[in-house]
C-alpha cells in the first residue's frame, strides 16, 4: 500500500484502499450477523449455571460488529493520499496471490475431511508461508509442523475440542 502522510501526520488512504476496507468490513459485518442467527437456534443446556453454547459466539459476533463499525467510520475519516507519480506507486498488489490464497484455503478444508487436520494443515501452512515471500524452505517446515501441533495439542487437549481425522484413518 502506497500510503503518504496527509497534513498533520495522518496516513492518507487511496480510492481504493478505502473501498477495500469498507467492502471487508462489511463482509465480516455480515458474517457476524450470520454468526449470531445461528449461535441463536443453538439448543439451550439443562443446567443453571451453564451460559449455554450461544454465548461465547454471540459475544465475538458483536465484538467483530463493534470493530468493524469503528474500522468503517475510521476509514471514512481518513484523509485521501495525494495523488502519487508513476515512479512512486512502487509494487502492485498482487490479487492473483490472494487467489491462490484462497484456494489453497479450500483445498485444504476439503482435504481435511478426507486425510485430517494434521495431515491437510502442515502443507498448507507451508504453502502460505511461501505464497507470502518467506522462502526458507527448512524454516518454513519447521514453523508448519510445530504450529500444526500446537493448535492440535490446544484444541484437543486444553479445549477438548476434536480436530478432524480424516475418512482415511478412520
Amino acid at each position: 500500500m502506497s500510503n503518504a502522510p496527509a497534513p498533520g501526520g495522518k496516513v492518507g488512504l487511496r480510492p481504493q484502499d478505502r473501498l477495500a476496507t469498507l467492502v471487508i468490513a462489511v463482509l465480516v459485518m455480515a458474517v457476524a450477523v450470520a454468526a449470531i442467527i445461528v449461535a441463536g437456534d443453538f439448543p439451550p443446556t439443562m443446567l443453571e449455571t451453564d451460559v449455554g453454547p450461544a454465548r461465547f459466539p454471540i459475544i465475538f459476533a458483536v465484538a467483530l460488529l463493534v470493530l468493524c463499525g469503528i474500522l468503517i467510520i475510521n476509514t471514512l475519516r481518513a484523509p485521501a493520499a495525494p495523488a502519487a507519480s508513476p515512479a512512486d506507486a512502487g509494487p502492485k498488489a498482487s490479487y492473483g496471490t490472494v487467489a491462490i490464497g484462497i484456494a489453497l484455503t479450500a483445498l485444504c478444508l476439503f482435504a481435511m475431511e478426507h486425510v485430517g487436520y494434521m495431515v491437510a494443515t502442515v502443507p498448507y501452512l507451508f504453502a502460505l508461508m511461501w505464497l507470502m515471500g518467506r522462502r526458507n524452505l527448512i524454516m518454513n517446515a519447521v514453523l508448519a509442523v510445530g504450529l500444526t501441533v500446537l493448535i492440535d495439542v490446544a484444541f484437543v487437549y486444553a479445549l477438548n475440542v476434536p480436530l478432524p481425522t480424516g475418512s482415511l484413518f478412520e
